[in-house]
């Protein structure tokens, strides 16, 4: 089915949806902060049945996935009702204004564009071209937002990448390098190494606690990490707490390239024009227009990497017979992904593709390391942000 989509006015250029708050990053570099459901409940009437829908798919993911909500879908008539009420409101175009709720300006930044943000551990980081930014932040009983410390330069080579997972954050910094950043404590700023991990790096990826490095937007390797179990992970916000007590202490431990790990393949690496990767597959777009997939194999944390020796065809529909589409950007969705093309933003999502938007963003966001947003994709374009959640079964 399609997404149920919603779009908020605004000159943003950048945010993310965080603990139930949506960040944002206007144009003039003003870091604003508002809670989501502000927004919604100023246009849809609490206590309705669109307003408890929406409850449920923009902010509640969790529970249609765990024991409670499998139960509930389980009765036929409960899964026929969700599932009218999901046509239901894809066919309505929504349209949000904060003309009612100002949102809260938590600073403004000294430097736009900004190139990427991420918010993990109740801090804030934020990449554009003077280095890489951070504040740890509170969320107050009113629901409102404050800041710990003042935003702060953290790193000081130019940053278009954060990356951030099991108190580790990857930071991509074309020609300077990828960097490891480390989560301390609570209350300390993130601590970079100052060796790069490898020598360009232009974005990263997770595969489990293991790195892909891409130094091109066609190239990775694959880097192992050393990690370790912790009795306590005082950074993590509630929501992420049930997530693996897992510590990453060094990255690039052992190094794999996509040569030596194509090797059993029938993918010819000169064929490829774009690849990225989920925790347990990579994908590579060919020239001759396909795209397909390989799995990571990996039967321990002390065994080789390798790629399954067969490959599989993606479902049709993505690229133009004979034409290489080289995307702009790709981000992962549980069973599916997120493409971005110069004019359109598309969706792969079990098996069959819908688009999203129809124009040239700035940024996209997906939260698959989320509980609560798992199945949610926030796109900005520079005149707003449009919210999509996804069909979840």
């Amino acid at each position: 089915m399609k997404t149920i989509r919603f779009y908020i006015k605004g000159d943003f250029q950048d945010g993310y949806l965080y603990g139930g708050q949506l960040f944002l990053i206007e144009n003039g570099g003003e870091l604003k902060t508002i809670p989501l459901w502000d927004i919604i409940t100023q246009h849809i009437y609490p206590g309705s049945e669109e307003h408890d829908f929406f409850k449920i798919i923009f902010s509640q993911n969790n529970w249609l996935k765990n024991e409670q909500g499998k139960s509930f879908f389980s009765i036929k008539q409960f899964k026929e009702g969700f599932d009218k009420l999901w046509r239901k409101y894809t066919n309505i175009e929504y349209e949000f204004t904060m003309d009612k709720s100002e949102p809260k300006v938590l600073q403004t930044l000294e430097s736009v564009p900004v190139f990427d943000m991420q918010v993990y551990g109740m801090r804030l980081f934020i990449g554009n071209r003077q280095g890489l930014y951070e504040s740890g932040f509170s969320i107050n009983d009113d629901n409102s937002v404050h800041l710990n410390e003042k935003i702060e330069r953290v790193f000081d080579a130019k940053t278009t990448n954060i990356n951030a997972k099991s108190g580790s954050v990857m930071i991509s910094s074309n020609s300077d390098g990828l960097f490891h950043g480390q989560m301390v404590e609570i209350g300390s700023r993130l601590k970079v190494k100052p060796k790069p991990v490898s020598k360009n790096s232009l974005r990263s990826g997770w595969s489990g606690y293991d790195v892909l490095n891409y130094e091109s937007q066609r190239n990775f390797d694959y880097l192992k990490s050393a990690f370790s179990r912790t009795e306590e992970r005082k950074y993590l916000y509630k929501d992420e707490a049930n997530t693996n007590k897992i510590s990453i202490d060094d990255v690039g431990t052992e190094a794999y390239s996509l040569h030596d790990l194509l090797s059993n393949s029938r993918i010819d690496e000169e064929n490829i024009v774009y690849s990225f990767n989920s925790s347990n597959n990579c994908f590579f777009f060919l020239n001759d227009g396909s795209l397909k997939g390989l799995s990571f194999r990996k039967d321990n944390k002390d065994s080789p990497v390798k790629l399954s020796s067969t490959d599989f065809l993606l479902p049709k529909g993505v690229t133009k017979s004979n034409m290489a589409i080289k995307p702009i950007s790709t981000k992962i969705v549980p069973n599916g992904c997120v493409i971005e093309y110069f004019d359109q933003v598309i969706l792969m999502y079990n098996g069959k593709k819908s688009v999203l938007e129809d124009n040239s963003v700035i940024s996209i966001k997906t939260f698959p390391g989320s509980i609560r947003y798992k199945n949610i994709i926030a796109i900005f374009d520079g005149s707003g942000v449009a919210i999509h959640s996804m069909y979840p079964f």
